[in-house]
């Protein structure tokens, strides 16, 4: 008597591939669309969050789903800013030489001041 291994079909032993019908986004990627229309387009998975890029202005929308898939959209314009000047401190004996010319030249005793400020 010879034993022979069962038959087995070669192509139920391949695990069969899914591919997704939406692409797949990272976590805080930023993407860019054109407009509102192509934010509304823009799909996305369940409970996930988008930050689109509006490519014709300057706007960027935030759009979220939720548990359902339904979306809700959030729209931001946004200026260009102007870069923060250093700011300029002077010294101690800049300050002195500037409250001399001011006065004029005259030094007035400490208590006038003190009188002054009461």
């Amino acid at each position: 008597m010879s034993y022979y291994p069962p038959l087995q079909n070669p192509f139920m032993m391949q695990m069969p591939q899914v591919m997704p019908s939406v692409p797949i986004q990272q976590d805080q990627e930023i993407q860019f669309v054109n407009g509102r229309a192509g934010c509304d387009a823009f799909q996305m998975l369940p409970n996930k969050k988008a930050w689109l890029m509006d490519s014709n202005v300057n706007r960027f929308y935030i759009k979220q789903t939720d548990a359902n898939g339904q979306a809700t959209v959030k729209s931001y314009d946004f200026t260009e800013t102007e870069e923060e000047k250093p700011v300029e401190y002077v010294t101690k004996a800049e300050f002195e030489a500037y409250k001399a010319k001011v006065k004029g030249g005259r030094h007035e005793s400490n208590t006038s001041d003190d009188n002054r400020k009461q």
